[in-house]
């Protein structure tokens, strides 16, 4: 399959457990978004892509993830930061149901070791409402639940290469930034660590 196929896949396994849907909107802050345009809802400043971006999910403040490429996945903050997230979709919906709001690890130092990793990992899980029902479907897909071989996985998707580029009209706006704001600082130094 094709990540748009997966992407549909995923969409129907969800859909037939509504409670599951639900507690991954709750706890994950994830639900699937048909409604996203690239033009006008993700390139909005004029900005261009380096990649072909294939919106297909959202958290609640707007932010969105996309499909690159037909293959990876982004996210693309409605606050000017993006970054590549999961290498592939299976990936992104093992981390995202294993990690739960994402976002929570997107701060300098939280992919320096496996330590720091873990205790953001805990905190985002201990606050979980519906843990069971996700667990369940973790299971029934065979995710990945290790949290070494997850953070090996989320880690290996931040630093992909290339990097997700907006770049805006430079007389106008400000280029996005990557996940972390530290224009592809802290990425580049998680690069030079894994090589």
């Amino acid at each position: 399959m094709d990540g748009k196929q997966m992407i549909e896949y995923y969409k129907n396994e969800i859909k037939k457990n509504p409670k599951l849907g639900e507690s991954i909107w709750v706890d994950c802050d994830f639900e699937f978004d048909n409604d996203t345009d690239v033009k006008r809802d993700i390139l909005i400043c004029g900005e261009e892509s380096n990649y072909e971006i294939f919106p297909f999910g959202r958290k609640g403040d707007g932010s969105n993830y996309a499909l690159l490429n037909g293959e990876k996945v982004a996210f693309i903050s409605s606050e000017g930061e993006c970054g590549i997230v999961a290498r592939n979709v299976k990936e992104f919906f093992n981390i995202i149901l294993t990690c739960k709001y994402i976002t929570y690890y997107f701060e300098r130092g939280v992919f320096d070791n496996i330590d720091n990793f873990k205790e953001r990992f805990n905190m985002a899980n201990n606050g979980a409402e519906n843990p069971e029902i996700i667990a369940s479907f973790i299971k029934s897909q065979d995710f990945e639940t290790d949290v070494n071989k997850i953070y090996e996985m989320f880690l290996q998707g931040i630093i992909t290469e290339p990097s997700l580029i907006l770049q805006a009209n430079p007389e106008e706006y400000e280029p996005w930034d990557d996940v972390f704001d530290t224009s592809q600082e802290y990425i580049e130094e998680l690069r030079k660590k894994t090589r």
